[in-house]
């Protein structure tokens, strides 16, 4: 095990090298210490350090840290559980935790954070520069061997994000080729480390903390922070664990982006370390939707005292008959469709030992799914729905089923209150009123005499089909098309980090000739359509999206500002969770302010209010909230 076995290159630059890959994973493997000074330290790095970093804890290896006062959220809590934790561990429980933490290609880096320092192989020092401006920004590293070293400097942050993501580049200094420099290098460390650097001050990790020095940043590292408050700003997430452990059964009404599935992923861990369950079945529609919940419990595994698997079966993947084989430390992931044969299959001790989580669980109630379903959870013990809003509107079978099915809602979390906390950014809204044309009258005249025709077949139109022909007239008004080329092109800047909703494609087209006549950096996102425009729009290369439905759930892009509503529905459901996706915070853009912009009908009877009425008095209200936490 020596440095010297490596081939080094002067310098590593991303798009040309991988920086992890050909210079930390070899660096690590062979050294015997790592010392590192930088200012934007993420616990993500250790995912990215991969199973080289187990090599490197096998051969006894220690790291030493200095780093800024800004920290994420979960890492400050990982260092203060792993310091409070510090325990001396036998060789066999080494070995063990060394094979189930540290060996996996990517592993839980916050886990991996808190692991180190509970076997006291990673200590941390924070540095403060004594002109009280800035941060401690430096970046220098060292790998030891034991003879020789490698010392590095350049513009590469400890994080995942920097690593693979950004661009940038790295000077290396082997001992046995620039002993000058390298030398050098090792001098700024130590200096630092030791607290003689003139320029700055440092503590250790606990005296930082008790001086109150610390702050939360930006998930991306950046500067602008807020003193630590986090943990009480989500309390409602610890509340509704409570509540649900102790109900076994209830939906949880949280709004889009406060943190529904962490909320379930938290129930689930305390119900596998408390030996109250053995399986679990996660539920829910839409492929992205379902592909998130595996990210998050593939990531999230490192928390349960348990080795848990995870099985897939939606999209190209077939898992139930794996996923029945073996139930037990087993988690599926699965779509609506096929979960009936999940459920029969399960006895009832294994029901009894079951926690089952209905997300998006207003799209439980639908007819099939209440036929498919009927009687199928009984025997499960500990069942969960989430949503926004969890009520069906026009359907009261379904909203019964679905409070047979799950059980009521066991508490709410409303976008007022998530506003208020500042876990959403605050609105300001843009209701736009319009009159609907002589076509739309028309239209609404001709289903009233489809209706009159049904009830004198013998076959009447439910109230529900009703309603939804109705609104698909107000949804595709003609009429809202020169009142939004009239309002867009006096405020063109909320066409940036946009997204427009509209009924259908046809209607899309059109709003898509208003949209291009004003900027040419758009794309619609309709049923069919290649994701990889929703990738481009999350990366900043289009601004604008125009879409339907199927962009509702399942997205976060932090750096979405507007909404534009050419379609709404009665119900808040849709509204919410179309409004949410603009409404997520940016730390970026700490002080964002989103913007929804809304078509209102114009009632022909001024003593009888509408829906979109309805609809704008709401929203007109949760714009009024600005964040008091």
């Amino acid at each position: 095990m020596s440095l010297r076995d490596v081939v080094y290159k002067e310098d590593y630059r991303s798009g040309h090298d991988n920086i992890v890959t050909d210079f930390f994973h070899p660096s690590l493997a062979n050294a015997q210490e790592y010392w590192r000074a930088v200012g934007y330290f993420s616990s993500s790095a250790l995912e990215s350090f991969g199973a080289p970093l187990g090599t490197f804890i096998k051969n006894g290896g220690s790291i030493r840290l200095v780093t800024s006062i800004e920290l994420l959220q979960p890492d400050l809590e990982a260092i203060e559980r792993g310091i409070k934790k510090k325990e001396e561990i036998c060789t066999d429980r080494l070995e063990s935790i060394i094979e189930e933490e540290f060996m996996e290609v990517v592993g839980n880096g916050v886990v991996r954070l808190s692991r180190l320092l509970e076997m006291e192989r990673l200590e941390i020092r924070i540095a403060i520069p004594k002109t009280g401006t800035g941060i401690y920004h430096e970046k220098i590293g060292i790998f030891w061997d034991g003879i020789d070293f490698v010392a590095f400097s350049g513009s590469s942050n400890e994080s995942r994000n920097a690593f693979e993501n950004n661009r940038e580049c790295i000077d290396v200094f082997p001992s046995w080729r620039s002993p000058n420099r390298a030398r050098r290098k090792c001098k700024h460390f130590e200096e630092v480390w030791e607290g003689s650097d003139r320029g700055v001050d440092v503590f250790s990790f606990p005296e930082a903390a008790k001086k109150q020095l610390l702050k939360v940043c930006g998930k991306n590292g950046h500067s602008r922070c807020r003193i630590r408050m986090e943990s009480k700003k989500w309390r409602h997430q610890e509340e509704a664990l409570n509540i649900f452990v102790a109900k076994e059964r209830g939906i949880l009404n949280m709004a889009t982006g406060t943190g529904k599935t962490r909320t379930a992923i938290n129930i689930l861990t305390a119900l596998y370390n408390g030996d109250e369950i053995d399986t679990v079945i996660v539920c829910t529609d839409g492929n992205d939707l379902l592909n998130q919940w595996c990210t998050e419990l593939l990531s999230s595994r490192k928390t349960v005292r348990r080795k848990i698997r995870v099985r897939r079966h939606f999209s190209g993947f077939r898992e139930i008959q794996r996923f029945l084989l073996s139930p037990e430390n087993a988690v599926l992931v699965v779509s609506r469709k096929p979960v009936d044969s999940a459920l029969k299959q399960l006895n009832r001790n294994q029901g009894q030992r079951t926690l089952l989580i209905y997300d998006e669980v207003h799209g439980l109630g639908s007819p099939d799914n209440r036929i498919r379903l009927s009687g199928l959870s009984d025997h499960i013990r500990f069942r969960l729905g989430l949503s926004a809003t969890p009520e069906r509107p026009y359907d009261d079978d379904g909203n019964r089923f679905i409070e047979g099915h799950i059980g009521p809602v066991l508490m709410e979390f409303e976008l007022k209150e998530a506003i208020k906390r500042g876990i959403l950014a605050p609105f300001n809204y843009y209701p736009l009123p319009y009159q609907p044309t002589d076509d739309d009258r028309s239209r609404i005249a001709a289903i009233y005499s489809k209706k009159k025709a049904c009830e004198a077949s013998g076959e009447p139109m439910s109230e529900e089909e009703f309603r939804i022909n109705i609104a698909r007239v107000y949804k595709t008004s003609e009429a809202k098309l020169p009142v939004f080329k009239e309002f867009i092109q006096r405020h063109q800047d909320l066409l940036t980090r946009s997204i427009v909703f509209t009924e259908t494609i046809d209607y899309g087209q059109k709003v898509l000739e208003i949209v291009h006549s004003l900027r040419a950096d758009f794309h619609t996102y309709f049923s069919g359509e290649d994701k990889s425009t929703l990738e481009r729009f999350a990366r900043g290369d289009l601004e604008c999206l125009i879409a339907c439905h199927r962009l509702s759930e399942g997205i976060d892009i932090q750096t979405l500002n507007t909404v534009i509503l050419f379609s709404s529905e009665k119900g808040q459901l849709e509204t919410i969770q179309r409004i949410g996706r603009s409404l997520r915070t940016n730390p970026e853009n700490p002080e964002k302010i989103a913007n929804i912009v809304d078509f209102i009908r114009q009632s022909d009877d001024t003593a009888v209010s509408n829906t979109d009425e309805e609809r704008r008095n709401w929203l007109n209200e949760q714009s009024r909230v600005r964040t008091a936490e």
